[in-house]
């Protein structure tokens, strides 16, 4: 298992209760996001489960034994866009593109109001690797400047590098910028591809090679560029021009804005069928 401890009282407490719930309220579906032991419980309780997939190197014993296990694989990506996979697992995938909060939403193209190259670095809440010297090394391309949306300790904001801290509406900013800078998780990748922005891909380490494989894909369609490890102010201002030289429009090849229709009218549709109907691999 990737994290099943024995004798632990909180993993003890966290199985009980989630098994209690899925059999008093008769549930009728566990969709699980990373977790296989969530998998593994849902389907040892007669609860059918499904497992959204991630980017990476996933043909490990455990992941096997979970994407075996679930009824459905639900792959926030296209299909035009799938890594090698067994064809055990192909056959109960359903492709939905990717899934953004903002799918559906108009873009705003306006100018940010300030001069030069209007660059956007995208920092997520699920860790980052960002360090002071990272920010003044790109505070140092000339005719560029940032828009840093997250938290980077003791970061002076000058003319080039404005710090927005954490955003509730990230949307605005990223339509104006002229480049997205951005680790390579699910959610931030979505976010860009809604908004059409050229994109400089920074995997960040994640289990599993994630981010790297993630990145790997999207660059090899040539939807981002991709830059790792964090670069130096020599290598920005090449890297920000071939970023602007990308058409924004292809991020519809992978995001079309109905990703989030489609994962419900899966669910929906595994949860209303009669339990006969459901084939468990």
């Amino acid at each position: 298992m990737h994290w099943a401890p024995l004798r632990h009282a909180g993993q003890q407490a966290r199985a009980t209760e989630l098994m209690r719930w899925l059999v008093d309220n008769d549930a009728r579906l566990l969709v699980s996001d990373v977790s296989v032991e969530a998998v593994l419980l849902a389907r040892l309780v007669s609860v059918p489960p499904v497992a959204v997939a991630l980017r990476g190197d996933r043909q490990d014993r455990v992941h096997a034994i979970g994407y075996d296990a679930a009824v459905r694989i639900l792959a926030p990506w296209t299909r035009a866009s799938q890594h090698e996979w067994p064809k055990r697992w192909l056959a109960k995938t359903t492709w939905t593109g990717m899934i953004s909060r903002f799918d559906g939403r108009a873009r705003q193209v306006e100018r940010c109001g300030h001069s030069g190259v209007c660059v956007v670095l995208l920092l997520g809440s699920g860790g980052h690797g960002m360090r002071v010297r990272d920010i003044d090394e790109a505070a140092a391309v000339p005719d560029a400047h940032w828009h840093v949306l997250g938290a980077v300790e003791g970061v002076t904001p000058s003319k080039t590098v404005l710090m927005a801290g954490t955003v509730a509406d990230p949307w605005p900013l990223l339509c104006s910028a002229d480049v997205v800078v951005a680790a390579a998780g699910d959610a931030a990748i979505a976010d860009v591809a809604a908004a059409r922005a050229p994109l400089v891909a920074v995997p960040q380490d994640r289990p599993f090679r994630e981010q790297v494989e993630h990145v790997r894909v999207l660059a090899g369609r040539q939807l981002c560029i991709a830059a790792t490890p964090w670069p130096t102010r020599k290598k920005w201002p090449r890297l920000l021009a071939s970023a602007q030289k990308l058409a924004g429009h292809r991020w519809a090849e992978v995001s079309d804005g109905l990703g989030a229709q489609r994962a419900a009218a899966l669910l929906s549709e595994l949860a209303s069928s009669p339990v006969r109907e459901v084939t468990l691999a």
